[in-house]
């Protein structure tokens, strides 16, 4: 009799349980649903893509990313070894153009109906655009932020200065102020945004951009001079539906402007966009978007495990530690003779003929065809690999982080995916765009 009733108790214990874990659930789906509306805000990417060889503009990627990421390169005599390496209301669309398949940009405004093509980028967290004071040899092709045309501008005045560029080992260093003023993204109008107006622009290095400034979707631990990032703005403000954004790449070379070329969107993701659920991973570290990857195969090579890599929309190729590019290369058949300026260019006739990519990700595996890693400029066909290092160096940054083993997956890796980052429960969701 005592055991029976123990076990009627028990059963009304379990009984009650279940009736609360729902409800507990739909509580906590609701406090979010509260805090944060539905709609999403959609920006659409368009695509320009002219008949000329774009591929060079490159070279100048690596020594941008390692200033961005606070590089420092530790020289050593070179040693020669050999190395094994196993929808809805209120929706908003803007019209971004997708310059050659390595650029990603779009309009924003400034104060009183400034308007300028910024380049998006979550590998940084700062907004920056060229000032009306940068002078004319360096800046005249750009467009300049005027504040005296705006009746929303408060001074700052506070100097700010950040590393975008080496070139030689030199430092090339961007130079300007901070200034206050409402920026329209969208749509939205994000009142109160500090950012920087750069009056010094090294000569030369922006001359051939398709963008005038950038826009950073990273987190406020790597903003310079502890600015507040946009994104952090449009949050607090209430001005998108849910902490997240996401990126929906058309990474197709039309030849022509495609006012459908992609999306970026600020709000919940858009389930019509992709296939299956979103595959979500954590951040393995909060400052850039980084991540850790189970593994990294080229065809039956693999080329990493536990991999830790940093997402960036700013860069438009695949970043891989030096000793695994040159295992890489020797898969792809390539040599330096192949190299042009400072990309491995290939004979396009062989594209289909090359290896899958495959990156496990939170237990799913995510595959690159050759077509997605190659990268066609009209009739020259560019690897979508390359390193921060191919001599013998040690890279670190101020905080003494290693990152000879970092990849860093920029447009060529986030193609063929919808991904969307959710700034307030710190991951990256990825699942086969449709």
């Amino acid at each position: 009799m005592h055991c029976n009733w123990l076990l009627g108790l028990a059963l009304t214990v379990l009984l009650l349980l279940q009736l609360q874990l729902p409800g507990g659930e739909a509580k906590r789906q609701r406090r979010r649903q509260t805090k944060w509306h539905h709609r999403p805000h959609q920006i659409s990417l368009s695509r320009e893509t002219r008949q000329e060889d774009r591929f060079k503009l490159l070279q100048y990627e690596i020594p941008a990313l390692l200033a961005k990421l606070k590089i420092r390169v530790r020289r050593e005599p070179l040693r020669l070894m050999s190395t094994r390496i196993g929808a809805d209301e209120g929706i908003v669309e803007l019209p971004l153009v997708n310059a050659y398949n390595t650029e990603y940009f779009g309009n924003i405004t400034i104060g009183s109906n400034q308007t300028f093509k910024i380049l998006f980028d979550t590998a940084s967290a700062n907004l920056w655009i060229p000032s009306v004071q940068c002078p004319p040899e360096s800046c005249l092709h750009l467009q300049r932020y005027d504040n005296t045309l705006s009746s929303s501008y408060r001074a700052n005045g506070s100097a700010f200065q950040i590393q975008y560029a080496t070139r030689n080992n030199q430092p090339t260093i961007l130079k300007g102020f901070l200034s206050t003023d409402t920026v329209e993204l969208a749509g939205l109008k994000i009142k109160g945004q500090t950012f920087a107006e750069i009056t010094t622009l090294p000569p030369n290095v922006f001359h051939k951009s398709n963008f005038d400034g950038i826009f950073g979707l990273g987190f406020k631990e790597i903003a310079v001079d502890g600015v507040t990032p946009p994104m952090y703005n449009i949050i607090a403000q209430g001005l998108i539906a849910q902490p997240t954004f996401s990126f929906y790449l058309n990474r197709d070379n039309t030849g022509q402007i495609d006012p459908s070329g992609g999306k970026l969107l600020l709000g919940p993701s858009d389930p019509t966009l992709y296939s299956g659920c979103l595959t979500f991973v954590p951040l393995s570290k909060v400052g850039y978007w980084q991540i850790t990857v189970a593994s990294i195969e080229l065809g039956d090579n693999q080329l990493c495990k536990k991999c830790e890599a940093v997402v960036d929309m700013g860069t438009s190729l695949i970043v891989a530690p030096p000793a695994v590019l040159r295992s890489i290369n020797a898969q792809l058949g390539l040599t330096v003779a192949d190299k042009r300026e400072g990309v491995y260019t290939l004979p396009c006739s062989r594209v289909s003929s090359l290896p899958k990519l495959t990156f496990n990700i939170g237990r799913r595996d995510f595959v690159l065809s050759p077509a997605d890693y190659i990268v066609r400029f009209n009739n020259v066909c560019v690897s979508g690999f390359t390193s921060l290092e191919e001599g013998s160096a040690e890279l670190e940054d101020d905080s003494g982080t290693d990152y000879n083993n970092l990849w860093v997956l920029g447009d060529v890796f986030m193609g063929p995916f919808y991904m969307e980052f959710d700034m307030e429960y710190k991951r990256i969701g990825i699942a086969p765009k449709i």
